[in-house]
């Protein structure tokens, strides 16, 4: 029987059926007619001049050309993103660096950021920088005014100002809220503590930071009204404010950027506030900005008209683009606005408003520009709008107080008295009438806008506005807020000081449903790199001041720890001292030295007798 075919393939040797051993240049021959045969096929499948054009003949050429196809394909699958991955993942704006990237613009015009911010850059004509360092301090204190007429969603806006907040422990909330007792089975702050409890807190968080006004509904007499029994909450210890709408949620981390964002206006005066994103198509579940990607767009308000009752009002915002910081504006508007609290006590709401609801923002804004406090338009949302309409418990709940009020043509009376429309009657404004800072003529200069005649004078100022300086009142950063001018409507409460109100489940659900209806999605410029992209105020008014302030918590954390040292060392030589006393005069508990001889022999004689019975009985056991 033949042995069995092996092959050594070092030499190129196979052991034959007949035992012998082929030559090695036999085999070579054959092999390399093999290969000559399929390099004939391969050349006749793959054209010299075709052989690196097509993806399919690169497949159908050699091994090579393979290797070759294969890694070029993964490439392109790789470094090819394709469905919403296709859209840009970083800023696409010349301020971030972009190589003919976009300009930043306004209204479809392109600005220059700093110019039309900062002036002529001189000193004389700059903002008054901030005083302090509140703003990057973490246990600065956040006012939130918010006012609800008959709505649910108020107990998860005040969820979402915790919830979403990098540092919650600094927010408080002052809540004025209209229900009708025999229709509104919720309340605001019981909606709050349920939805805190589907959040996994087994009780209701952060209860004496809110405070509420609770108002028959009957009674209410419009926005401005409402708001204006809200700012009797703001607290001397309150160093930010912020007025937000009862249906609202924010971005993730929203009070630090808020901070940030406030800093990079370089003025103590400065007023955050613009039209705010729709909850239902900005913002992700998780709190990141889905809107306005790769530029950066950003509502912002262009244009006032006229309104009912001819007075002036806001008109629809345009877009802006690809701004590296808060930029200049003529307008306010009163879904959202973010400043110092010295704002809202020189500058509170009028509460002899009725009724009105054209007016609210006009009216505002221009006595807070001639107060000497400057609006910007932020440079990225924060906030959030929830703009669904039609839900079950909307009907018949969303304009109660519409129509015309008795107290409106006395409001009618102080609009015109504050704008000092020629030929009107004129009442007296008292704290709510215009500032001294700034004139009436001043702002038709800046703005474009006479709100004697409610006339819209230059379209071409938006986005090209110049700072205008001002002979600072250094009194108005430590006013205190005007005492109400009448009895306070309603009844004001500490939330902790009494059990929330008991209210139908289903009133949970449907504030709940606010948030529910947010895309469950990330942006397409992830939120860490926005966080990148979001720019920062100058050093001086942060990184150096963060500096500053981190060294002085260090020198007071290291003082602490040497005070408690040396109380400790103090306490101990006082005890040595009064220990010596005491054995001195030969009474107390002091032990003495014969004493502690005598225990140490006993001790030892204790030992030596053990072991003494210890060989005792190891002999005795020997013996055995």
């Amino acid at each position: 029987m033949s042995p069995p075919l092996k092959c050594a393939c070092a030499a190129e040797t196979f052991e034959g059926r007949d035992g012998g051993v082929n030559r090695p240049q036999r085999r070579r021959k054959m092999l390399l007619r093999h290969h000559n045969r399929q390099q004939q096929q391969q050349q006749k499948s793959c054209p010299k001049t075709q052989r690196w054009l097509t993806i399919p003949s690169l497949f159908a050429c050699s091994p090579v050309h393979r290797v070759i196809a294969t890694i070029f394909i993964g490439s392109l699958l790789i470094l090819t993103p394709t469905g919403e991955a296709a859209a840009f993942d970083t800023c696409q704006c010349e301020m971030c660096g972009v190589k003919n990237g976009r300009k930043s613009m306004v209204n479809g015009k392109v600005i220059d950021p700093i110019e039309q911010t900062f002036g002529d850059h001189t000193t004389t004509n700059r903002p008054y920088p901030p005083k302090d360092d509140a703003h990057i301090r973490n246990d600065t204190k956040v006012h939130m005014l918010l006012s609800a007429f008959r709505d649910p969603r108020c107990g998860q806006t005040v969820a979402n100002s915790f919830l979403r907040a990098r540092h919650p422990e600094r927010i408080y909330v002052g809540i004025v809220q209209q229900n009708l007792p025999d229709k509104d089975k919720f309340d605001c702050i019981s909606i709050y503590c349920a939805l805190m409890q589907r959040e996994g807190y087994t009780s209701c968080p952060y209860l004496d930071h809110l405070e509420i006004v609770r108002v028959d509904a009957k009674e209410s007499k419009g926005p401005i009204w409402a708001r204006a029994i809200g700012a009797v909450m703001v607290q001397p210890h309150h160093e930010f404010c912020m007025q937000v709408d009862a249906h609202v949620d924010f971005m993730e981390h929203y009070d630090v950027a808020l901070m940030k964002m406030w800093a990079m206006t370089e003025n103590e005066y400065g007023v955050l506030s613009t039209y705010v994103g729709n909850v239902k198509q900005d913002l992700s579940k998780t709190g990141h900005v889905l809107i306005g990607h790769p530029y950066y767009e950003i509502p912002f308000i262009c244009k006032t008209i006229v309104g009912g009752h001819g007075v002036v009002r806001n008109d629809q915002a345009t877009g802006a683009y690809c701004l590296p910081r808060p930029h200049l504006s003529f307008t306010w508007a009163a879904g959202w606005s973010f400043a110092k609290c010295h704002f809202e006590r020189n500058v509170p709401n009028d509460p002899f408003l009725e009724g009105m609801f054209d007016g609210e923002e006009f009216s505002r804004m221009i006595r807070l520009w001639t107060h000497g406090y400057d609006v910007y338009t932020p440079h990225r949302p924060v906030v959030f709008h929830d703009y669904t309409h039609g839900r079950v418990w909307q009907q018949g709940r969303e304009s109660t107080w519409n129509g015309n009020p008795p107290g409106l043509p006395f409001a009618l009376k102080r609009y015109w008295s504050l704008v000092d429309k020629q030929g009107a009657e004129k009442v007296e404004l008292g704290p709510y009438g215009l500032g001294t800072q700034r004139s009436i003529d001043q702002y038709i200069d800046f703005a474009g806008i006479d709100p004697r005649t409610s006339k819209f004078l230059d379209n071409d100022k938006c986005g090209k506005l110049k700072y205008i300086p001002f002979e600072e009142d250094p009194n108005k950063i430590h006013a205190i807020m005007p005492t109400y001018p009448t009895k306070l409507p309603g009844n004001q409460s500490q939330a902790h000081l009494e059990p929330p109100p008991d209210i139908e489940d289903k009133y949970v659900s449907y504030a709940h449903e606010m948030i529910t209806i947010e895309k469950d999605q990330e942006p397409t410029i992830s939120h860490e790199r926005q966080k990148q992209e979001f720019g920062s105020p100058p050093k001086a008014l942060w990184s150096d001041l963060t500096r500053k302030v981190s060294e002085e918590r260090t020198k007071r954390r290291q003082r602490r720890k040497q005070t408690q040292h040396e109380n400790s060392s103090k306490n101990n030589n006082n005890n040595n001292e009064k220990s010596t006393t005491t054995g001195t005069k030969g009474g107390g508990d002091t032990v003495s030295w014969t004493e502690t001889m005598l225990a140490v022999i006993l001790t030892c004689g204790v030992f030596y007798v053990g072991k003494e019975l210890y060989s005792t009985f190891m002999e005795t056991k020997k013996d055995d």
